[in-house]
């Protein structure tokens, strides 16, 4: 036997166990979000604050099930309103089955009895999807800690960033802009004109502050209205 011979053997042996073992210093995380606009966001959000971390996607709880019982995550991020199931009783339906991962939920809107609820059904934290880089890091930061981040801090909503000045319509127009109907289909579904529709996203753009359609539509998920 050569000395090659006798050592591919042990070649093999390290090359599966560098495909196998995770990379040390790499975080892994999982957001589920069914919204593939708010995903690429907060995809870029996370790369932004940690730059070597792997961020899967998965767009449905059914997409996520398989991804959250064989694999190990440092975080999950668990979007409440996903098309097949509420992210909640999701949460619960894992850790009935033996999964337990490390999930924060993701909500429009954070408050009392959102956290509350979380907070009952297991979930490590909740991240509200208006938040900032800074924000985002620094909840990011405690519960990879192993500590939870269930805090409700003051309102930090700036100018277009409430519902009392949208109109019922408005928001209608909105929520069809989210399912990427085209103008004309918009009109068709809501029975109005070309140039109505152009007078509500006239409206929305200003409102909320934003120079675009796909900008109205990332902030609407944003601020959980769609």
């Amino acid at each position: 036997m050569t000395v090659h011979e006798a050592y591919a053997p042990q070649q093999e042996d390290d090359r599966q166990r560098l495909m196998t073992e995770p990379v040390q210093g790499v975080l892994s995380f999982l957001l589920i979000e069914d919204h593939p606009m708010y995903a690429e966001g907060f995809r870029s959000a996370i790369h932004r604050i940690f730059p070597r971390a792997r961020l899967q996607v998965a767009s449905s709880g059914s997409a996520a099930r398989p991804l959250l019982a064989h694999q190990p995550f440092d975080l999950v991020f668990l979007d409440i309103n996903l098309p097949d199931v509420n992210g909640l009783d999701l949460l619960v339906d894992l850790q009935n089955e033996g999964i337990w991962q490390p999930i924060a939920i993701l909500t429009g809107a954070v408050d009392a009895l959102a956290v509350e609820t979380a907070r009952r059904r297991g979930a490590l934290g909740l991240i509200s999807k208006r938040s900032d880089d800074t924000c985002l890091e620094s909840i990011c930061s405690r519960l990879l800690a192993g500590d939870t981040a269930f805090e409700i801090g003051p309102s930090s909503l700036s100018p277009g960033e409430t519902l009392e000045d949208i109109t019922s319509r408005e928001l209608e127009v909105l929520q069809k802009l989210a399912t990427g109907l085209e103008n004309s289909q918009i009109c068709k579904e809501l029975g109005i004109s070309d140039s109505t529709l152009r007078t509500h996203l006239r409206a929305l753009f200003q409102k909320m502050q934003v120079p675009n359609r796909t900008a109205c539509v990332v902030k609407g998920i944003r601020l959980g209205w769609v």
